[in-house]
């Protein structure tokens, strides 16, 4: 990392019109910016995408997030521009992308639009210093390593 640039946690999430992160849309991101003692350094930043007019999202995922198409498109801007503000909170030298399940799933929906939207698709999580942490990981190793450090909620 650069000693010129200060280190952040930028901490994000994406609600999608579905499942999959390379064939369905997102309808909602938003994020927060902190420093390394999670202290909020900058306006969180809460995005909708207007959904395209030739696609049509999931019903399932609707009912899940609650956000429909008419909400997004009310409340939401055009994919390039919804792209273009992501890629720019996440290129912030020094910026460490954190998320829960992000590896797994926000981290291809992020891929996904920036390819499609003309961005690199890999470079902001290490250009400048950058870094991704996915916290889903760390709460699995939590749970099996100090599984009495956490109430754990459970099924009954």
């Amino acid at each position: 990392m650069s000693s010129k640039a200060t280190a952040t946690f930028y901490i994000h999430d994406y609600e999608t019109f579905g499942k999959s992160p390379s064939l369905d849309r997102p309808a909602q991101f938003a994020g927060v910016r902190t420093d390394m003692d999670f202290n909020i350094i900058e306006e969180p930043l809460v995005i909708y995408c207007a959904p395209a007019d030739d696609y049509l999202p999931e019903p399932e995922a609707v009912m899940i997030t609650g956000i429909t198409p008419q909400v997004a498109r009310a409340k939401g801007v055009n994919e390039a521009e919804f792209t273009r503000q992501i890629h720019q909170a996440f290129s912030v030298a020094g910026t460490c992308i954190l998320g829960y399940n992000n590896i797994r799933f926000d981290d291809e929906v992020s891929r996904n639009i920036f390819y499609r939207n003309f961005y690199d698709p890999y470079a902001y999580s290490w250009q400048n210093g950058n870094s991704r942490w996915d916290l889903l990981d760390v709460m699995r190793a939590c749970y099996a390593l100090r599984p009495d450090g956490i109430v754990w909620p459970e099924n009954e």
